[in-house]
This record gives structure tokens, sequence and C-alpha cells, in this order.
């Protein structure tokens, strides 16, 4: 995160340098839209910010959208859990059923010997 703002802000210096140095005046036309005489500091600057605002409100939509997919993998991961918490209850449950199933065979085993002897 720091290298990105340490690489921002000498972009930003080196935009800034560029534009002072280029101080002419220039005609811009566009679609529609004609502006002359304008000084070339300012469309460089302005370039820039209109630019910088772009990249930051597609980088907000793509922030929404993270946050968005974050929230559903921790409901997703919630219900895991849950179902995980209920597959090692059920496995529980059945493993002291073979335990007491286990323990009445020995039982019956011990007394079909009994009834040997």
């Amino acid at each position: 995160m720091q290298g990105y703002l340490v690489g921002a802000l000498i972009f930003a210096l080196l935009v800034a340098v560029f534009a002072v140095q280029n101080t002419n005046t220039v005609d811009i036309q566009f679609i529609a839209w004609r502006i002359s005489d304008i000084s070339l500091v300012l469309v460089i600057l302005g370039s820039s910010v209109i630019g910088a605002v772009v990249v930051f409100l597609l980088g907000g939509v793509k922030q929404l959208s993270l946050n968005k997919k974050v929230r559903d993998m921790k409901r997703q991961n919630e219900s895991l859990i849950k179902e995980v918490n209920e597959l090692k209850g059920k496995l529980e449950q059945k493993e002291s059923m073979e335990k007491e199933i286990m323990g009445i065979e020995v039982e019956a085993q011990e007394k079909v010997g009994e009834d040997l002897n």
C-alpha cells in the first residue's frame, strides 16, 4: 500500500513538473465543444484530475463488488461451519450407539458362554 502511495505521489509530481514546463496556450476541440486559448497547464492538470476521478470511481465499484463477495463468503462459511457441527454431532451419536451395540454384543456373548458351561 505504501509503495502504491509513493508511486502515485511521484507520478503526480512528474505531471505537475511537465505541466509547469508547458505553459503555452492551445485550442481544444472535443466532439462539439471548442475552447480557444486555454493554458496547456490547465489542460494537462484537468486531464489528470479527470483521469484520477475515473480511476477512483472504477476502484470504488470494484471495492463494492469485492465487499459483496466477502459478505457472501462469510455467510457461506457460517453455513458450512453449522453443517460441520451438525455432522460432528451425528457422528458422535453414531459412535456412542456403536459402543452400546458392541457392549450389548459382548454381554450376549458372555451370557452364551455361561449358558454353554
